[in-house]
């Protein structure tokens, strides 16, 4: 069984690339203990590319927030869908038809919520009243347009036991990455928010807190 799941953000071992393993394994047993974990291919292996994408190794280390520093993502907000199983011809298959709008949606959902808590003065229910939750609603339903996918990438993963290498379990991930320019998501997420706002009859104490977000969004993203 595979499970699929939208990641905003995680710390992961480094993974370290050890090539592809031709002959036969031992049955897997239980972890036990320390566990380290290693590459043994990817899908760049068959190319004679040893060394992994930047920004698979970004993402795995700092996750999200580390890869949207990262130059080539200046200016673009990014979403990364990861499927993990023990089939490589499923999770290739998860990668090819991934549809990244409700995890966008969903993703876009979180870090507003997030934004909104953390400029409210008080409790967001004193600073925003319905608002708040509306906004939260609205944009997680919501389906945004300006998506690229720019990458996709496999991996095959060995974790083991430290003092027993022969204790190990293999897993396929995939990752998908998308990006999105950051003015025009900006301008989605604030068309919604201008929207609700006339809907809910804001007080004048609540439209400034409404800008204060908004500010916040212009300057430093969300």
């Amino acid at each position: 069984m595979i499970r699929s799941k939208i990641l905003l953000g995680f710390t992961a071992a480094v993974l370290v690339l050890s090539g592809c393993a031709s002959d036969p394994d031992p049955e897997p047993k239980p972890l036990e203990g320390i566990v380290k974990t290693e590459v043994l291919e990817h899908k760049g292996t068959v190319l004679g590319i040893n060394q992994l994408p930047v920004w698979v190794e970004t993402y795995v280390a700092s996750g999200i927030t580390g890869l949207e520093k990262l130059s080539d993502y200046s200016g673009s907000y990014c979403f990364v869908g990861e499927e993990t199983g023990t089939n490589l011809n499923a999770v290739q298959t998860w990668a090819a038809s991934f549809d990244v709008s409700r995890d966008i949606a969903a993703s876009v959902a979180n870090r507003v919520e997030s934004l909104f808590t953390g400029a409210a003065t008080g409790s967001t229910e004193g600073s925003y009243g319905t608002y708040f939750e509306n906004i939260v609603k609205s944009v997680a339903s919501a389906t945004y347009s300006g998506a690229r996918k720019i990458n996709d990438w496999w991996i095959l993963v060995r974790r083991y036991d430290a003092d027993v290498k022969k204790l190990y379990t293999d897993e396929y991930r995939a990752y998908v990455l998308y990006t999105i320019d950051k003015d025009v998501l900006d301008r989605q997420i604030f068309d919604m928010m201008d929207k609700v706002a006339a809907e809910s009859e804001l007080t004048d104490a609540q439209l400034v807190a409404v800008d204060r977000v908004k500010t916040i969004m212009e300057s430093e993203g969300f």
